[in-house]
């Protein structure tokens, strides 16, 4: 039985693209004067809705589309919790990571293999060329 290795480069790049989208939705909410709530909402919301189509983008062309696509969720959720480890030192005066990011971190992943899921039907799907359409 052969195995087919990960592509590491994408799932590292989906993890921090879908990361960097997200603050990108999350900044305005917050310039806006959103409060807590409104931020934490879209942060935990956005978690799921912004890895689908990223993890579809890269890894419809990858074996394996939802294991990638998984691993990039994860990648993302290491990266945060490593960044927030690293600022606790710091600021040891931080509060601790609220319970609701170790949700959103659970729906990057279900976002990651989701997006994979839909590339991998898509990957599925017969092609209909424009000559046998008319047939």
């Amino acid at each position: 039985m052969t195995t087919i290795a990960l592509r590491w480069g994408r799932i590292v790049l989906g993890g921090f693209l879908a990361e960097l989208i997200l603050i990108a939705f999350v900044i305005p909410v917050n310039l806006a004067g959103g409060g807590e709530t409104a931020i934490t909402v879209v942060a935990v919301a956005g978690s799921y809705v912004v890895f689908v189509p990223v993890a579809w983008w890269l890894s419809r062309t990858l074996p394996r589309p939802v294991l990638h696509g998984a691993l990039m969720g994860a990648a993302a959720a290491a990266l945060y919790i490593v960044l927030a480890v690293v600022g606790r030192q710091f600021n040891p005066t931080a509060p601790p990571m609220p319970f609701i990011y170790y949700v959103a971190h659970v729906l990057k992943i279900t976002g990651g293999a989701t997006g994979g899921w839909l590339a991998q039907r898509a990957a599925a799907r017969p092609r209909i060329t424009p000559a046998e359409s008319h047939v």
